[in-house]
């Protein structure tokens, strides 16, 4: 009788597990238990794994394909993320747009802050997920070796880093200042050894930092034993010129 009943039980789970995709893409019974990272998918073949047509999970992004099967809950059908499986989604993951009539992998057109985020994502599918291999298409050639907009991106991409980590350098020599704004009274800008969230053994004065490139200025604490001679630098208008505290009246 306990033979029989555990059989039953078995069955039931077996076929529980062969019905429901989630369960099969879970205990990935459809394929092999390490997938190899250098698979070449047309748009065609990965536009079936989308947990519909085929069981498993899987997503491009800049033409790396991810298997993304064990977070069903983001990723299967009718779960807020499905729209990026079966594709290269790269554009909607920064735009948060899911037109599908767009060209949702066509980046190069974003600007340097987009791209980084972009990046980030990517960093993001490879520590969590396994890669499983590249999509042919706008990143990829047959060969699997990049395209030439691949590389162009790749360029981007690169350039969008290196141009925050200038500006990161340039926070830490010119950090930002503390600000409050008074609706009565105006804003008032100060200094403290700390202003920024940056630490650092000097206080420095309240200065307007006029960035290449923009018309704009940001206030920043100046090391007046260091950088007082900068062209960029604008004095606040009736505040003393070491005062490490300046009002900004309406």
């Amino acid at each position: 009788m306990y033979v029989q009943l555990l059989v039953v039980a078995i069955l039931s789970v077996i076929t529980a597990i062969y019905f429901d995709p989630a369960l099969r893409a879970f205990f990935h019974f459809d394929s092999a238990p390490q997938k190899p990272r250098n698979r070449l998918f047309t748009s065609e073949e990965l536009s079936l794994y989308n947990g519909e047509s085929k069981p498993e999970l899987y997503l491009a992004i800049l033409g790396k394909v991810f298997d993304v099967s064990k977070s069903w809950n983001h990723y299967g059908p009718g779960q807020s993320y499905h729209f990026f499986t079966g594709r290269d989604g790269s554009r909607s993951f920064v735009t948060g747009k899911f037109d599908e009539t767009e060209a949702s992998d066509q980046v190069a057109d974003l600007v340097p802050e987009e791209l980084r985020s972009l990046n980030h994502w990517v960093r993001f599918y490879g520590k969590e997920y396994q890669r499983i291999g590249k999509l042919i298409g706008r990143y990829y050639r047959e060969d699997g070796k990049l395209t030439q907009y691949g590389r162009e991106v790749k360029k981007l991409m690169k350039t969008a880093d290196e141009a925050q980590q200038d500006k990161d350098r340039e926070k830490l020599k010119y950090p930002p200042c503390n600000i409050e704004f008074d609706p009565s009274k105006g804003s008032r800008v100060w200094c403290t050894n700390k202003s920024g969230g940056i630490e650092r053994d000097w206080i420095g004065v309240p200065r307007q930092l006029y960035e290449p490139g923009s018309h704009n200025y940001r206030c920043a604490c100046i090391n007046l034993d260091r950088d007082s001679e900068m062209a960029n630098l604008k004095q606040y208008e009736g505040c003393d010129s070491r005062s490490v505290t300046c009002l900004i009246k309406l």
